[in-house]
């Protein structure tokens, strides 16, 4: 309530209620004096209209606007409403990022609120956008509407009022101004008037009568006005002339420095180009400084040069070059010295030269070098104020600069110091108009003080506030007694506005002016008097009665010479907001660091304009033409123009118009996003997604996130060992199972290995189906390596009863119930032939006989061990040694009785009473056993019977993994172990076939998985139509499984797999930091600090205010430290001149790592596409080749894709086995992304990089990946846990209870509180096992119950599935795994088959569609986008961009057939002259899936040896961005980039001497320098999101982490810190793809990259380079620990907190994920640690 906040219960005055009554029934301004409560009026007439706010929009419910002029009256008006009103009321201001709102947030906004308050800008968007119609509207008030003029906001929403259809309702309109007229428009003031109500379609109305203005005087201002004259003559200063000279002088310098180059600026005539923004800068403060000693004088001159300085000085840190750093040197040293001069003519006054600077401040001193006008402004805040109470004054002192602010309260506040009289009367503050629009870290601090000084002025702790015009209108302060007006009044504005702010009784209002201008002055206010009159006149000439304005009279004002266009959504694009949609259009393009991309705009000369139209010489014409990378490519030009401001919108509307038909602007006329684009394609890439209640245009972080964790699937049944259990009276099938030693006999060895031998005993798999060819497959037990594998040819056995059958399955469950010990006590024998249904069976010794019945009989169970007392072993005969031979026994008397032990010799030769061997010599086995167990045994009763030589059988259950046995525990198991055979319990089972049972378990196991396998490669092999070729077909014969020597496993102390969590990474050595050297190139680097400028909390003295203070810090030391060291650099210049001319494109020759070379001492030649014709013979290098492009060229060279590969692909890491899907999932994973790559290039051509580059993260994204696969029954096929069968494993044929089994259909509750504690007391006798299947109805209604009451114990909450879901048939699975599978089966189809078979596996999983007549495999003939362009430009043409091109072909060693994809290549966006290609941008989205595929199929067909961790390291140390610019470097590419970017060419010659000084070695060093992507983080991708998402939902958590200190970091100036131009990796990958591009051939692309990469390949496979972050933990000193994740806005922030020369010390690292961001912050520490230690 800006006019009276003094009373807050406000009631309406007459006059209000009268004009509330007007606007009730017509559209009305209503003009009344400020302070007379024209918001309240406003707030009446919001109440009048609000019968249906109560309605939803759909129910034809209407809203009120309240639309402002600024964000600060929005902010007061808004407070306003909410106070006085119980309206909903909702805020909107441009900070809000209200530009980047979607349809579906308005539309919450405009439910949930019932009147808008916002700025003019905001509210004017939301309806030409159709977020909003003007039917739900039922009245707008506009504040200020004096505004509504040209093509302000104000006036283009009331055009909106013409395009309503005619039938529908209007709204009320009501405008509030206390002034009527904008600026100093005060001639034909009717004409004026009548337009304000022509453009608001309704009248001024204020009071009706003489009376009723009285009334509202008493409530509104008429302060005492008075004008105070000084002297006109100035007294002239030789210092003020030698300043002005020397500034003028410096002025002429100016234009000789180069800074480099800079975005050109027109004029806005488009008729000259103004200087540089930087050059401008600086005359403007300086000619500000002048205006301030003219106008202030002396005194106050040498407050403002300090002002001048310190900005200077503040610029000079933040500039972005070396040459802009210097640039502001010099205006530092110029200020010095004119600060120097003037404090030297301020201390003439002084007798003593010693006294300080602050002594100088005397008010004699003031008074004398200040002009007349200060003088008189002095003496009169010194006769008005003298001795008053503080609390009696508020003044307002306005002057028109905001430097003036700056510099008056600078001498006020010594003047006050000085004047007793004063001192203890007057606080000044000053207020200044906010300079930028851009919310900047310098503008918010400004915001703040600027409202600090605002609040003092409001509760009296400061009385007088110096400001510019920003206090004219809108910032609400108190009612003022003296309003000073210092500068000359310039409109009728501010005088009515600056006459207003006196609202207190006896205010005085004082304007000050010299007697010379005096009467013109005097003249000027009577003028302004009269308007007012008039406008009096003008209003009381038809009070309340005049004639509205007619509809021709409103259709003739808004009539326009370009017409708005709506689109078919209804959406309006006017001519006034062309040109700023069009800026927006260019800012979202993708960019680097350094580029700015604007849209050109060019007057046509007449020559020109003669060629469009016959009126050239009377009209202006504009040409536009967008970026390189915008995809609208043409020179658009306007209509003929009256002036060159229309045909500039001219050509922007246009232009607008176009990329809307092009889809670049999206119905709203707002540039398309990426999720806009990506919900184009939705339909037809994600469709799929649906299916599991997603949808791709819903960011993560929006989505349900319960839906993230893992995911139950269920496991399925190789068909072969679905429902084939052996049936009576038909065939079935028992297939051997042989197990062949891969170790030699010894004595450790001889009893597993005889066992392995033995022919006696064998067993088989009996089932009804046949199996396929099924590899063999390794397995490791202590003594060694074996093979196992299934036999091709099966027996053919017909069961002939029911008996003979029921005897097998009672044998089948003897071996793994007895015999293994694998049997939980919930297991029942499954007879409903389902799932995994077969018999384990004995195989008869004799060739061709089938089944060994005689064992199957004998073994119905396996006999129990007992203990036999003395008297028993007294009957009982002498033992045989036949029974013994080969048995397996155990000790009944030992308390390990669980230990079975295989007979391997029969010693007849000795008795119990013999002595005994080694160690226990003097003791016989008699004596040794009664020692330890004659409590036991009593005695032993045949003294005289033989001993048995035992070995004893492993534990082991898992036998898929190596163990290292130590050598101690070989020589234990060496040493006998002699029983006497009268004290064991002999099972009597064969020991070799129970030898060989125990790798029963680990061999169904890989069984089942390989089934699964053989499926996926023949069904594969089908689709690719490659069944047919003789090497897969009925010949195919599996290879055995393959061992991947690399992953490192971990087994436990029975040699069972450990989970690889256990498994440590070797640490490798770090390199030592560097040295001194280093450290002076580092310095070049500006990695000098790159703290961010202040943090917040260390915020910075407020300059402006304390300005005097904060002088005496030193500046000039900079200057000349730096200045030494720039004339250091030119020598340096000079002296290299000389070999610069010989050396500047050649590489540097040699062995650069000083490694051995890859072939004997050979210098790398260029090399030649194939067909190359220019005559010359260039030295082939023979790269290495790389089977996965051979396999491309043609079906002749593939391989078959082997059952074992398959089977690796659907391992998962975490099932510990010797083969595991990672290694294939990175080749997997880089084919999709050049096949993602390729089709979007392929499919949108005209898309702009940033946006495929989003789409394409999608696309591979896991999300996409896992709804991929499981549209597929791939998932329910992968083996993704680790083998443990005593507690995780079903045998087959067996199962849970089938009423049990059947809650997990039926009642899902249920299943849900099943423990293992339930399953486990299932009571199930021996009948039900071998029963119906069920177990008993007491048992089963005890379970039920049991589960219930977890909810009730210490078990509820838990979740049990992972130990229960192996009997169900269930597992759970991350999503990340599922998405791993798919990428790993593609990598095994490239790995043999070759690329374009690879694409249409894409199309089987869809991954892609493909298009009518377009099959995927033609993917590799990608056309370009660009490729259109260029159909018809000459070699000649490209050439003349070209300079020196074959220099470049020769480092690259390649020459081009077309040499407009080399001139595409290396224009950067910068680049305004180059409009043949376009920019590099396109070919480096391709450039980068080519390199990072070629690299990673290098990597994987070459490095066998390396684990998948040391892989994917060596994979991006090889492609990161870093490693790419330095090559470049190496190669002399960046001579040969075409940028117009002072910033970019500084940072790229930064980084070349720096490599320089590094030999041009990718060094430790080089890779912590600083990236693009560590300081201005990339788009996020799909994966990056998901984790984003959940760190969100962490820090929600946690809130106690963000505390203040943690987050506050300060902005910084991005460019400032890169290191490392992102460009250079750029331009080399778009050289990659304009190779491709050119040759169309991989393998020549390959000798390209080979070549360039050949040294890194060498050097860094022998020696991976670690990553920083590893690099900093491993530091012996450091101690580093990371913050917490603090998320915002799609940003991650980490903090880094290490040890340096015994200080702790705080980084940040910025990223788009948690792992970048701290990688960030491991880099910044590193370099800190770097100079430290240097």
């Amino acid at each position: 309530m800006s006019e009276n906040q003094e009373d807050d219960k406000m009631e309406a005055r007459g006059y209000q209620l009268r004009l509330v009554e007007y606007i009730a029934k017509n559209n009305g301004i209503i003009y009344l004096p400020t302070g007379s409560g024209k918001t309240y009026v406003a707030i009446l007439a919001l109440k009048r209209f609000s019968k249906n706010f109560g309605k939803s929009i759909a129910d034809g419910g209407q809203r009120a606007l309240f639309v402002c002029n600024t964000v600060e009256l929005a902010r007061q008006q808004a407070v306003c409403v909410r106070s006085f009103t119980n309206f909903k009321v909702g805020f909107y201001v441009g900070e809000q990022g209200t530009d980047n709102w979607n349809r579906s947030k308005w539309s919450e906004e405009i439910e949930n609120n019932q009147v808008l308050v916002g700025t003019a800008q905001v509210i004017l968007d939301l309806f030409l956008q159709k977020h909003m119609e003007l039917k739900s509207v039922s009245i707008a008030v506009l504040d200020e509407c004096h505004h509504g003029t040209g093509r302000h906001p104000y006036h283009e929403f009331m055009r909106l009022f013409q395009m309503v259809p005619p039938s529908t309702p209007l709204t009320r309109v009501v405008g509030l101004t206390g002034v009527l007229i904008k600026g100093n428009e005060i001639k034909n003031v009717a004409i004026k008037l009548r337009e304000l109500e022509t453009t608001y379609r309704g009248l001024i109305i204020t009071v009706s009568d003489e009376k009723e203005m009285e009334n509202v005087m008493l409530h509104s201002t008429k302060p005492r006005e008075r004008l105070i004259t000084y002297r006109s003559l100035i007294q002239t200063f030789a210092v003020i002339e030698n300043i002005r000279t020397e500034i003028g002088q410096y002025f002429k310098t100016l234009e000789y420095i180069d800074i480099g180059q800079q975005p050109v600026r027109m004029s806005k005539g488009l008729t000259v180009v103004r200087d540089s923004n930087k050059k401008g800068t600086i005359k403007t403060m300086l000619n500000d400084f002048l205006f301030q000693v003219d106008n202030y004088g002396i005194y106050a001159g040498s407050i403002a040069i300090v002002s001048v300085l310190v900005e200077f000085e503040i610029k000079r840190r933040q500039a972005e070059t070396l040459v802009l750093r210097n640039l502001y040197r010099t205006a530092i040293s110029l200020c010095e010295s004119i600060r120097h001069s003037l404090v030297s003519k301020l201390r003439d006054m002084l007798d003593d030269d010693q006294i300080s600077d602050d002594e100088i401040n005397s008010e004699s001193v003031i008074m004398n070098f200040s002009t007349p006008r200060v003088q008189t402004f002095l003496q009169y805040i010194k006769n008005t104020f003298a001795n008053k109470d503080p609390k009696d004054i508020s003044c307002l002192v306005f002057v028109e600069r905001r430097y003036s602010c700056k510099c008056l309260y600078g001498v006020l506040l010594n003047f006050i110091a000085t004047t007793p009289e004063l001192r203890k009367v007057l606080v000044p503050q000053f207020m200044v108009g906010r300079n930028g629009i851009f919310q900047d870290f310098e503008s918010q601090l400004e915001k703040r003080w600027q409202n600090s000084a605002i609040q003092q002025f409001r509760d009296g702790e400061a009385n007088l506030i110096v400001c510019s015009s920003v206090l004219e209108e809108g910032i609400d302060v108190q009612a003022c007694n003296h309003v000073i007006i210092l500068d000359p009044i310039k409109t009728f504005n501010m005088y009515v506005q600056t006459k207003g702010r006196a609202r207190s009784r006896d205010a005085s209002f004082v304007l000050f002016s010299s007697e010379l201008e005096s009467p013109k002055i005097t003249d000027q206010i009577r003028q302004y008097r009269q308007a007012h009159e008039e406008i009096k006149k003008y209003l009381e000439a038809r009070v309340l009665e005049r004639a509205e304005p007619q509809m021709n009279e409103i259709n003739e004002h808004f009539q326009d010479e370009i017409q708005p266009y709506v689109n078919s959504n209804g959406a309006v694009l006017l001519a006034s907001s062309a040109l700023t949609i069009l800026h927006r259009y260019c800012q979202q393009m993708p960019t680097d660091a350094f580029g700015t991309v604007l849209p050109w705009f060019k007057l046509l000369e007449p020559e020109e304009r003669k060629k469009h139209t016959s009126a050239w010489a009377k009209k202006s014409m504009v040409s536009l033409t967008l970026p390189l990378n915008s995809a609208l490519r043409d020179t658009i030009y306007s209509d003929p123009m009256d002036c060159s401001k229309w045909a500039k919108i001219s050509a922007g509307f246009k232009a607008c118009i176009k990329l809307h038909a092009m889809g670049e602007l999206n119905e709203r006329f707002l540039p398309t996003t990426v999720v806009e684009r990506v919900a184009e394609i939705a339909n037809v890439h994600f469709e799929h997604w649906k299916k599991y209640g997603d949808d791709v245009t819903i960011k993560r972080k929006d989505r349900d996130l319960t839906n993230t964790k893992l995911k139950t699937y269920p496991t399925r049944c190789p068909s072969e060992f679905y429902d084939a259990m052996p049936r009576v009276g038909e065939t079935c099938y028992a297939y051997g199972i042989s197990l062949e030693p891969d170790f030699e006999r010894n004595d450790y060895t001889a009893h597993m290995y005889d066992a392995m031998h033995s022919r006696r005993h064998s067993y088989g798999l009996l089932l009804r189906k046949r199996l396929p060819r099924l590899a063999a497959m390794p397995l490791f037990s202590h003594q060694g390596k074996l093979h196992a594998h299934v036999v091709e040819q099966p027996l053919e056995i017909v069961i002939q009863s029911e008996e003979q059958l029921e005897k097998l399955q009672r044998f089948h469950v003897m071996l793994f119930r007895d015999l293994l010990r694998i049997w939980q006590p919930f297991f029942v024998l499954d007879r409903r032939s389902m799932e995994n249904s077969y018999l384990v069976v004995p195989l008869s010794p004799l060739p061709g006989n089938g089944l060994d019945w005689q064992l199957v009989e004998q073994f119905q169970r396996l006999p129990k061990s007992r203990a036999t007392s003395l008297a028993q072993r007294k009957e009982m005969p002498p033992p045989r040694p036949e029974d013994f031979e080969g048995k397996i026994v155990t000790q009944w008397y030992a308390n390990y009785d669980e230990k079975r032990m295989l007979v391997t010799k029969v010693h007849t030769d000795l008795t119990p009473l013999s002595m005994m061997e080694e160690k226990q010599q003097d003791k016989s086995y008699y004596t040794f056993t009664m020692s330890k167990y004659s409590n036991y045994i009593g005695d032993v009763v045949h003294k005289n019977q033989f001993l048995l030589e035992v070995r004893e059988l492993t534990d082991r259950m898992n036998f898929y993994i190596q163990q290292s046995v130590k050598q101690s525990a070989q020589s234990k198991a060496r040493a006998k172990v002699m029983l006497i055979p009268e004290l064991c319990f002999n099972f009597g089972f064969p020991g070799d076939l129970w030898i060989k049972l125990l790798f029963l378990p680990s061999i169904l196991r890989r069984l089942h998985y390989m089934l699964h396998a053989e499926t996926l490669r023949v069904r594969f092999n089908k689709y690719l139509g490659l069944d047919k070729l003789p090497i897969n077909g009925v010949n195919y014969m599996p290879k055995p499984l393959e061992i991947d020597w690399s992953l490192r496993r971990n087994v436990d102390h029975q040699g069972n797999a450990m989970s690889a969590d256990d498994c440590e990474e070797p640490r490798s050595m770090l390199e030592p930091l560097p040295t001194k050297a280093v450290e002076i190139a580092m310095e070049k680097l500006q990695i000098t600090d790159l703290e961010v400028p202040w943090q917040r909390y260390m915020e910075p003295l407020d300059i402006a205010r304390n300005i005097m203070s904060t002088y005496p810090v030193e500046l000039s030391y900079y200057y000349n430290f730096t200045s030494g060291n720039i004339l250091q650099l030119e020598k340096l210049e000079q002296d290299a001149k000389e070999l610069w001319t010989q050396n500047q494109f050649k590489m540097r020759q040699g062995n650069i790592y000083n490694t051995a070379p890859s072939s004997p001492n050979r210098n790398l030649p260029a090399l030649l596409p194939a067909n190359a014709s220019n005559g010359t013979r260039m030295d082939r290098i023979q790269p290495v080749q790389l089977s996965v492009l051979q396999r491309s060229s043609s079906d002749a060279h593939i391989t078959p894709a082997e059952q074992g590969e398959f089977l690796a692909a659907i391992t998962n890491s975490g099932s510990v086995d010797v083969f595991d899907m990672e290694r294939f999932e990175l080749l997997g994973d880089c084919f999709l992304k050049l096949s993602a790559t390729l089709y979007l290039a392929n499919k949108y051509p005209d898309w702009n990089e940033g946006i495929l580059t989003q789409v394409k993260s999608t696309m591979v994204s896991n999300r996409n990946l896992l709804y991929c696969l499981s549209d597929t029954d791939i998932p329910s096929r992968i083996c993704s846990t680790m083998f443990t069968p005593k507690y995780t494993w079903l045998p087959p044929s067996v199962s849970l209870p089938h009423n049990v089994l059947a809650i997990w259909k039926e009642k899902l509750e249920t299943a849900g509180l099943v423990g293992p504690h339930n399953l486990r007391n299932i009571a199930i006798t021996e009948e039900e096992v071998f029963g119906n299947g069920k177990c008993g109805i007491e048992s089963f209604r005890s379970f039920v119950e049991t589960c219930h009451s977890n909810q009730h114990s210490h078990h509820a909450g838990l979740d049990f599935s992972s130990e229960v879901n192996f009997c169900v048939g269930q597992v759970k699975m991350a999503d990340k795994l599922i998405a791993d599978t798919l990428e790993a089966l593609l990598g095994v189809i490239v790995k043999n088959y070759g690329l374009l078979h690879g694409f249409r596996m894409l199309e089987y999983f869809g991954i892609f569609k493909q298009d009518i007549g377009k099959p995927l495999p033609q993917l590799l003939d990608l056309e370009l986008g660009s490729k259109r362009m260029r159909a018809n430009i000459s070699q000649h043409e490209v050439d003349g961009f070209l300079i020196n091109h074959a220099h470049l072909e020769r480092n690259l060693g390649y020459t081009f057939r077309d040499r407009a994809y080399l001139l595409q290549a290396l224009t950067h966006p910068s680049n305004p002259t180059n409009r043949l290609t376009g920019c590099y941008q396109e070919l480096e989205f391709i450039g980068d899936a080519i390199l990072d595929f070629l690299i990673s199929a290098y990597i994987f067909e070459h490095k066998t040896r390396m684990t998948p961790g040391q892989l994917t390291d060596l994979r991006s140390a090889l492609v990161n961005n870093t490693t790419l610019a330095c090559i470049c470097v190496r190669h002399r590419f960046h001579f040969f980039i075409l940028a117009e970017n002072a910033k970019l060419s500084e940072s790229i010659q930064s980084f070349v001497q720096f490599q320089e000084s590094q030999n041009h070695r990718v060094t430790n060093q080089v890779r912590i320098l600083m990236e693009e992507r560590d300081v201005q983080p990339e788009p996020l991708d799909s994966d990056d999101e998901s984790e984003f998402a959940e760190m969100a939902e962490a820090a929600k958590a946690n809130k106690a982490i963000m505390s203040a200190e943690e987050i506050q970091v300060g902005e910084y100036n991005i460019s400032h810190n890169v290191d490392v131009p992102k460009a250079l990796g750029d331009v080399l990958e778009a050289l990659i793809a304009a190779v491709y591009l050119d040759c169309r051939n991989l393998q020549t692309t390959w000798q390209v990259i080979y070549r360039l990469f050949e040294p890194e390949l060498i050097e860094f496979s022998r020696n991976v380079p670690i990553n920083p972050i590893r690099q900093l933990n491993e530091h012996k000193l450091a101690k580093a620990t990371y913050g917490p994740p603090v998320t915002d806005r799609d940003q991650v922030m980490v903090s880094c907190q290490f040890i340096c020369m015994d200080k702790t010390i705080k980084v940040y690292g910025f990223g788009n994920n948690q792992k970048q961001a701290q990688l960030s912050a491991a880099k910044h520490a590193l370099q800190k640690l770097a100079k430290c230690e240097a």
